[in-house]
């Protein structure tokens, strides 16, 4: 059978089911990720450490932030989700988690999607960012980091983290380890503040935070 008419019979499901000779028809299924981007223990754990604010002046939006905490268990969940998804090895998954736990121990890391309507304002990563980025601490202590990233959303990003819009950037934020206990087991806010006004985000206080439907735009 020519590769033309292999097409032909591999375009129409009814004729591409029964198409002698048409090696090609397993190949082109195809088959959405599983566990889906909402499901299972690495959505609940991601949920539950991500927070979102509104910056509006009066009816004029600002930005908009959405930022989930990192913390151990999530950079497990993370870890055995790609795992699942990618099909690793054991040698594999043990080597992500190895990364992982080391960057643990030193750093509190945040994923971070920001959206402005003015895009100049978006500049988290820069050294004369407009904005101040601080951990404020149960303790009344705060920590001050400068040290942002922006990261590229990939598929990889876009479906560990469906919030992210195709209007946001992202970054990794990344603050040295604080004083007095791990931040995953402590009420903590994330404060992200401009002469645009102040966003604050807190964690550790049991909520569950927004999550943004796939596809859909920045409300």
């Amino acid at each position: 059978m020519s590769p033309s008419r292999c097409l032909v019979l591999l375009l129409s499901s009814a004729v591409a089911a029964g198409a002698p000779g048409c090696k090609s028809v397993n190949a082109l299924k195809t088959k959405a990720p599983d566990p889906g981007v909402n499901q299972g223990d690495w959505a609940v754990v991601r949920n539950a450490n991500t927070r979102r604010a509104l910056l509006y002046d009066q009816f004029q939006q600002r930005a908009i932030v959405t930022a989930t905490y990192l913390s151990p268990p999530v950079r497990e969940a993370r870890t055995a989700r790609l795992g699942e998804w990618l099909g690793w090895t054991q040698q594999e998954l043990d080597a992500r988690l190895k990364t992982e736990a080391d960057e643990a121990a030193k750093y509190d890391d945040f994923l971070v999607a920001l959206f402005t309507p003015d895009r100049r304002s978006n500049d988290l990563d820069s050294r004369e960012s407009v904005w101040r980025l601080a951990l404020r601490l149960d303790t009344g202590d705060e920590v001050v980091t400068h040290d942002a990233t922006s990261i590229d959303v990939n598929a990889t990003v876009a479906n560990l983290f469906p919030y992210v819009s195709p209007f946001d950037v992202v970054y990794r934020v990344r603050f040295n380890r604080v004083a007095g206990g791990p931040l995953a087991e402590r009420r903590f806010t994330l404060e992200i503040a401009s002469a645009l006004g102040k966003m604050e985000l807190t964690f550790g206080d049991g909520a569950v935070g927004p999550e943004r439907p796939e596809g859909a735009l920045i409300p």
